[in-house]
């Protein structure tokens, strides 16, 4: 039996090696989107791919606002369609499935005609943690005795657990949160009372702060309605005028609305391998509030370029990424990319320069960005475009640096794609843009000085 589980992640980096190194006991194959991570999640995640061989597959929806159920639904149809998966899990980055045996075994024992249920066990912070502990489930180790209800109605909130054919024959569709499916009135639905997911909805007061805060950062640049995150705004009162306490808030926030006793149970990681609670790159999620916050307003100013690029783009072409073939300078550093790169901005449909330099990040050449490899998946392009000289030795530096090698292709490939129509129409475009270009320089500079500068360009 082939069990796949699929997640959504946004900044989980605190939590996301427990997630991996916990569940992948139970799974043959995760599936993760990211749905533009600004903190090392992916870099974690790559780390455990990469240098532990963990079979994920990692895919890119950085550019897409928030919507669970539009993505959830988007990748369960692409594991239906291509990973010949017999149970499918969906599960967020906080949720660690358990059960009275092992997990997996308990899965590969079901009958594969009905969608299954579980409940959840709803961890909370004590104040009593241990935050030496870096394996979450050995540092949250209270829940509520009951478990987790819908505060309308008391009904116990439920998770579903995936028959891939069955669900795929049903033509059903997964619910926003993955707490139900629907499609059909004649499907046969089953509580497992044996197995259960342990849900740990706040890890620390750190991570709670930052979320809050590069979630409401994130929710006002979305135009979708998100009142159902009036919880992000209120907690973010909180912190900013509860005295300060945000250990305090943190615990209110474990709980998310519930009352309750609690009792201490630890995950149980008997049905796990030796090597499950060894977090290895802790120094990666131990992440600065400023540098979080930075990296989001970053995340944010390439989300405003991209509209004004978009304004500006008269191109029937498809956005491209080129790679910056020039930098000059010692002590400070400048881009300088050659004529024939300024050129082909013109011809084609440039939306920014990539280059390895992190020193020249975020100045414009040409009226474009440039970006390093790290925030290529925030800039819409098709392609990454790179000279046909030194071809292998850029690809690799890019492949090594998270670029996915699928859409990195050599000038002389580009041109191969858009065809003998695309050049004709790529070289009628240059002559007006180049003569506006020109005149917008001599607008700004005078003739002398836009005289002086073709010059330097032609003598480079």
């Amino acid at each position: 039996m082939k069990i796949v589980s699929f997640t959504m992640v946004n900044n989980e980096a605190e939590i996301i090696e427990s997630f991996v190194r916990y569940n992948y006991n139970f799974v043959d194959q995760m599936v993760i989107i990211d749905n533009g991570c600004t903190d090392n999640t992916i870099e974690i995640i790559n780390r455990l791919k990469r240098e532990e061989d963990y079979k994920i597959d990692v895919y890119d929806e950085s550019l897409e606002v928030y919507d669970q159920f539009r993505l959830d639904n988007k990748y369960l149809k692409k594991i239906l369609a291509e990973y010949n998966a017999d149970i499918i899990l969906p599960l967020d980055a906080d949720e660690f499935i358990s059960g009275e045996d092992n997990p997996r075994k308990i899965l590969e024992n079901l009958s594969l005609d009905s969608i299954y249920y579980v409940n959840w066990k709803w961890y909370v912070l004590t104040g009593d943690e241990d935050y030496s502990e870096n394996f979450i489930p050995r540092r949250v180790m209270y829940h509520l005795k009951k478990r987790a209800w819908n505060l309308s109605d008391g009904t116990l909130v439920t998770k579903v657990i995936i028959p891939a054919k069955y669900f795929k024959d049903n033509k059903l569709t997964l619910t926003m949160g993955h707490h139900d499916i629907f499609g059909s009135n004649h499907i046969n639905k089953k509580r497992l009372k044996n197995m259960w997911i342990a849900h740990y909805r706040a890890v620390s007061s750190k991570q709670i702060v930052s979320k809050t805060s590069t979630y409401v950062i994130r929710d006002i640049a979305t135009m979708s309605n998100n009142i159902e995150t009036a919880q992000r705004t209120n907690q973010l009162y909180d912190i900013k005028y509860n005295n300060g306490d945000v250990d305090s808030i943190a615990r209110d926030v474990s709980y998310g609305g519930y009352e309750g006793e609690i009792e201490y149970e630890p995950l149980d990681l008997k049905f796990c391998s030796e090597n499950t609670s060894n977090i290895r790159y802790n120094s990666l999620s131990n992440e600065s509030m400023s540098d979080l916050l930075m990296r989001t307003g970053q995340e944010m100013a390439m989300r405003v370029y991209n509209l004004e690029r978009k304004i500006k783009n008269r191109s029937l072409f498809k956005p491209t990424i080129f790679w910056l073939d020039g930098v000059r300078g010692e002590e400070n550093l400048f881009p300088n990319p050659s004529v024939k790169l300024t050129l082909l901005t013109f011809k084609y449909n440039v939306q920014a320069y990539i280059t390895e330099y992190k020193q020249i990040e975020f100045l414009k050449y040409n009226y474009r960005l440039i970006i390093t490899p790290k925030n290529i998946k925030f800039l819409p392009h098709k392609y990454v475009v790179i000279p046909d000289e030194n071809y292998l030795e850029i690809k690799n530096k890019l492949i090594d640096a998270g670029v996915g090698k699928k859409s990195i292709v050599s000038l002389r490939e580009y041109k191969k794609k858009i065809g003998i129509l695309g050049n004709i129409y790529a070289n009628l475009c240059l002559l007006p843009r180049l003569i506006s270009r020109i005149m917008q320089y001599v607008k700004r500079n005078g003739v002398s000085h836009a005289v002086e500068k073709i010059k330097s360009k032609l003598d480079k």
